[in-house]
């Protein structure tokens, strides 16, 4: 039978086996149903049919996500029913449980063979529990990682397990659960190319190195800085995407003129042809020297490239490779991880790192003329990519991978050319064709190898705790192609990388949209997938608002990267455009990218490259598009140069937008309600996105945002929030809002803007919802004065409630008095659930409404206050609430006032110091106050002792036959609590002398 709980994860047609009867099934269809985020089945839970679960965890903060499984199998006699599933068995992708050589990331032992709760395999049955209509069973996701999950059953008396993917007829998929880090969420994308975007010319000798991106020493730009870390940090960006950093392939480099042409190739070549995976272009530092070995060279750009890494990891700076697996260059290297994996044991051949792959194992590659079979030597491997839709890419070559549903094995301008589009999971996994044979099998560990090397060079080695692998190391790979791969390689890839780095991230480029991206959403992270060609025509809030519910509908919770150009597509011929899309984008989730000078004013201003385009020194054509050139010497200088007054705006407009999107975990959040203006102004996007339903703003965050789509014209529309939204963001009638624009104009002389009421004295919620409020927005000014008093830029109204906090309790202090310097006051807070109170000022006196102690001193939220003064002196103390939105309340009542006492001193005259009455429980202010016994009366052998008690100081008699000061003892059972009236206690003695004493037992 082979090997099938592969075949029923994987849907391999040929050897599915069918065991189910027409008599064995019922008359409705097997379920298997998901709840993700509930304990329990849910309203919204979906079949697991070919879906997908998207989670978000942080496995620092141990978060766990509850996942309820529902399975009828829709037959009669069912002994037992089991969830069949690898999730969190991330660590297990490596290992070889059934010994046959293989990890069993790549091939998975028999599931059959496998019992309910054997914990030593990648996959693990879950005994399921019988309840109504079917069985249950909740399974936490507590490790990141590209899982999958289906259900099996077996009939009483019958050993056959019948899995759910073959009832019904078979045919039924996998449910998939992408648990991907959290911080995910968070990203805000800058794409980058090292050569160019600091270069001050099109020369080798004008490129720009890894020491320029944060001004090490000797860096060539040092002393005309214009791009480092902290030039992101303060645009608002997180992370860098960087194009391909490896060394190129020189064999078969694009010729100036083109394929075909007769011209130099260009120089330094296609990053996207790389020649060695685990070493960075020896061209990339400022320390590369011609008269070195290469090796000499490579270890330079090595070192440059850790200790950039070294200095995004201190300033929080995610790093993102970019590496195409489908294909290499012609002349791609072995290195030492290729001689581990391909060579003949004890490599008699004597195979070096830098040897070529394809003169060393040809089988690495597709073969020409069918992408289905591998080649057979150097002379016969494919030029890359399978398809041939949109052409070859000449200076690479296509790696062999297996057979699998979406390769495309051959052009037949017909059913197999669009086989790119199939969604389907088979994969052939027989040995006896070869096509998944160890050589196969070896390219798959051999691609494993990439992640956890980049990781091992920069910071995070195996074994690394949780720490070290959040804060170090290079943090995610953008998979170009990524779609061209089968589904079941990128999750073991993934979840090898996932055991060394848990929130490692994955972005897959999938341009085809639809079908073939859902099918990459089913384990990747991020999809970058074409919403850049959508964008590009959006013309009003309602062409936006269908660009991203479709994708909602296609891929779910996945993450879409949100770029409105990249280094494959041209820039808007005007640079507010894109900027425009950026504002919008920043609004939804997903991840907002910006591409190299687009905040300098980068646009495209020809349809052919011999006219100037404002930007990149160079350009080339890309199917009929003119971008950025990245094969040769290039440079985006004249942005730097640029002192165009309307471009000198864009950093800042972009720069509010990523700060606001940082700042504001509702804007990263999947909640969101598009709303509409009374005027259903098409002009203005409008979107309001909140952090949790129905919690109050005064709690979680809620931000109302809008975007003028007119770059030319003013626009404004008045807004309502719908009587279904205001539950979702917490808005009660009764209270009264106000806004802030998070995403602000601001510059070093405009400054505050961030910080300014924008609904005067607010509104209520209950005025929200009736007459609404207006929203205005600029269009881009064409003077420095109308930029400083009414610019262009995204409005993020941040919702405050701003309701006055109530009236706190009077502050008291435990006595009318205080012995010594200090008297702590303390308070109780009338907060309501809507009363986010987040500090106290406190004003305390020596004189009734005085304030010399304490003038409005922040208590930081605490509800006591501890006042110092001298002795003799009498405080007096108000506390005013002040909300989270720094809204003060009204001021408490005064307090009644509290003396200080020295301890030693005997205000009431009664001849007991302060402090011994404070130990006594007696008032020091009172004269008539004072502990003593005032009543002994002896009858025979018992005496009784009679003293006035305050309410709850516990008392103690002690007795002395001598008045001995060491003689004197406690009476046992004489404990005593009193309650505010005489206490007494009866001691029996038969000695003819005896003295009584009271004690406080504190």
């Amino acid at each position: 039978m082979g090997h099938l709980p592969l075949n029923l994860l994987l849907m391999n047609p040929i050897r599915i086996l069918v065991f189910l009867t027409a008599s064995a099934l019922a008359s409705h269809a097997a379920e298997l149903k998901i709840s993700p985020n509930s304990t329990t089945r849910a309203a919204s839970e979906v079949e697991a049919n070919y879906t997908t679960t998207h989670l978000y965890i942080d496995e620092v903060a141990a978060d766990s996500i509850p996942v309820t499984i529902f399975f009828d199998p829709a037959t009669t006699g069912v002994e037992t029913a089991e969830v069949f599933t690898n999730l969190n068995r991330r660590d297990r992708a490596e290992l070889d449980a059934n010994s046959d050589g293989i990890e069993d990331g790549i091939l998975p032992p028999e599931g059959s063979l496998i019992t309910a709760g054997d914990d030593s395999h990648y996959f693990k049955a879950h005994t399921m529990s019988p309840g109504a209509d079917g069985y249950y069973l909740t399974l936490d996701a507590s490790k990141t990682g590209a899982y999958r999950l289906t259900a099996r059953y077996k009939l009483t008396g019958d050993p056959t397990w019948h899995w759910y993917n073959n009832t019904d007829g078979g045919g039924k998929r996998d449910h998939c659960l992408v648990v991907s880090p959290a911080d995910a969420r968070d990203i805000r994308l800058y794409e980058m190319n090292v050569f160019n975007v600091e270069a001050s010319g099109d020369t080798f000798a004008q490129r720009s190195t890894l020491e320029d991106l944060h001004n090490a020493t000797g860096a060539a730009h040092n002393t005309n800085n214009r791009w480092d870390l902290d030039y992101l940090l303060g645009l608002g960006s997180n992370w860098l995407w960087f194009q391909p950093i490896h060394p190129n392939g020189i064999e078969g480099r694009e010729p100036a003129d083109g394929w075909g042409g007769s011209a130099n190739p260009y120089d330094p070549g296609s990053p996207y042809a790389v020649k060695n995976f685990f070493e960075v272009s020896e061209l990339m530092t400022i320390n590369y020297d011609g008269s070195h070995t290469t090796q000499q060279n490579r270890a330079a750009s090595m070192a440059a490239f850790q200790d950039f890494v070294a200095a995004a990891d201190a300033k929080g700076v995610g790093v993102m490779l970019d590496a195409p697996f489908n294909h290499t260059a012609y002349d791609c290297e072995l290195s030492q991880y290729g001689i581990d994996i391909f060579a003949p044991a004890g490599n008699p051949d004597n195979w070096q790192p830098t040897d070529i792959i394809k003169d060393r194992e040809a089988r690495f590659y597709s073969a020409d003329g069918n992408y289905g079979q591998r080649a057979t030597s150097a002379s016969n491997v494919a030029a890359a990519p399978d398809r041939s839709d949109f052409g070859k890419w000449y200076d690479v070559i296509d790696v062999f991978f297996g057979r699998y549903d979406a390769l495309v094995e051959y052009d037949d301008d017909g059913a197999e050319e669009s086989s790119y589009t199939n969604e389907g999971d088979w994969l052939d996994t027989t040995t006896a064709t070869g096509n998944f044979d160890q050589i196969t099998q070896g390219v798959w560990r051999y691609f494993a190898q990439y992640t956890l090397h980049w990781l091992e060079q920069t910071g995070v080695p195996a074994g690394s705790d949780l720490a070290t692998q959040t804060a170090y190391g290079i943090d995610g790979l953008r998979a170009d192609f990524g779609q061209g791969l089968p589904p079941q390689c990128w999750e073991y890839l993934i979840n090898k990388t996932r055991a060394r780095k848990w929130n490692f991230v994955f972005m897959s480029e999938s341009l085809d949209g639809g079908n073939v991206t859902y099918r990459s959403a089913r384990h990747f992270d991020i999809l970058n997938e074409n919403i850049v060609f959508p964008l590009q025509s959006a013309g009003d809030t309602w062409a936006y608002r269908s660009i991203f519910e479709d994708r909602r509908t296609a891929y779910g919770q996945g993450l879409v990267l949100l770029n409105n150009t990249s280094h494959d597509e041209t820039n808007y011929t005007d640079p507010w455009l894109a900027n425009i899309r950026y504002q919008v984008c920043a609004t939804v989730d997903g991840l907002p990218m910006i591409f190299p000078g687009q905040e300098l004013g980068l646009a495209d201003s020809s349809s052919h490259p011999t006219i100037p385009n404002f930007g990149y020194d160079h350009y080339e054509e890309n199917f009929g598009k003119y971008i950025p050139h990245f094969k040769r010497w290039n440079s985006m200088s004249a942005l730097w140069n640029d002192t165009d007054f309307g471009n000198d705006q864009l950093y800042p407009v972009y720069q509010g937008v990523g700060h606001a999107r940082a700042n504001s975990p509702a804007l990263r959040s999947s909640n969101r309600w598009f709303i509409d203006g009374d005027g259903s102004n098409g002009q203005i996007f409008a979107v309001a996105k909140y952090q949790t339903a129905n919690a109050s703003p005064a709690f979680s965050d809620v931000v109302l945002a809008f975007a003028n789509l007119d770059r030319n014209n003013d626009q404004s529309d008045n807004f309502k929030i719908p009587s279904g939204l205001a539950p979702l963001l917490g808005i009660q009638d009764s209270r009264t809002y106000n806004v802030k624009n998070l995403a602000a104009y601001q510059t070093s002389t405009v400054t505050g803007r961030r910080d300014t009421w924008l609904w005067g004295s607010g509104i209520t919620g209950a005025d929200l919802k009736s007459t609404g409020f207006t929203v205005f927005t600029k269009k881009v000014p064409v003077t420095v004065e109308a930029w400083d008093t009414a610019p262009f830029e995204a409005q993020y109204l941040k919702l405050y409630d701003v309701t006055p906090p109530p009236v706190t309790a009077t502050p008291t202090t435990p006595m009318a008095y205080a012995i010594g310097t200090e008297a702590v006051f303390t308070w109780s807070s009338n907060a309501g659930p809507d009363d986010h109170i987040a500090d106290y000022l406190i004003t305390i006196g020596t004189s009734p409404g005085g304030n010399d102690i304490a003038n409005a001193q922040s208590t930081a939220g605490q509800t006591t206050y501890t006042a110092t003064a001298a002795p003799g002196q009498t405080l007096y103390a108000t506390v005013t609430p002040v909300s989270a939105a720094a809204i003060s309340g009204t001021a408490s009542a005064e307090s009644t006032g509290t003396i200080l006492l020295t301890p030693d001193g005997d205000h009431d005259g009664d001849t007991m110091t302060n402090a011994a009455e404070a130990s006594a429980g007696t008032d020091p202010l009172d004269p008539a106050s004072v502990l003593r016994i005032t009543s002994i009366a002896r009858s025979g052998s018992t005496v009784t002792l009679t003293w006035p008690s305050t309410d709850g100081t516990p008392y103690m008699v002690q007795t002395s036959e001598s008045l001995d000061p060491a003689s004197w003892q406690d009476i046992p059972g004489s404990a005593r609590t009193g309650d505010g009236s005489d206490l007494t206690h009866d001691h029996t003695t038969t000695a003819p002398t005896r003295f009584y004493r009271i004690r406080t037992a504190r």
